[in-house]
């Protein structure tokens, strides 16, 4: 399959939640997989690495295909609070 047999939406990685730490990334990426959404945590190793860039960089990304993105937030939202508490709302800001 060469590049233009791809769908773009299927292409493009747009981020869905940002968290603090990695390691709630990898929570939350893992009950996105569990609904068969294959997701991604962006920035985990620079944050790793020096946590004080988390705020710099706008936390670890988990990040998800266009076409997947809508439903994605959707199982976010419906997550236990856990992920509430954890999780940067684009719109409006850490913990908000």
């Amino acid at each position: 399959m060469n590049h233009d047999e791809h769908d773009s939406d299927d292409l493009e990685l747009v981020t869905v939640a940002t968290f603090m730490y990695p390691a709630q990334a990898h929570v939350a990426r893992g009950r996105l997989e569990s609904e068969g959404i294959r997701a991604f945590v962006a920035d985990e190793n620079l944050i790793t690495m020096n946590w004080l860039y988390a705020n710099t960089i706008g936390g670890v990304k988990l990040q998800v295909s266009a076409a997947d993105a809508d439903r994605a937030r959707a199982i976010l939202e419906q997550t236990p609070e856990t992920f509430d508490d954890a999780a940067v709302d684009e719109e409006d800001g850490w913990g908000q």
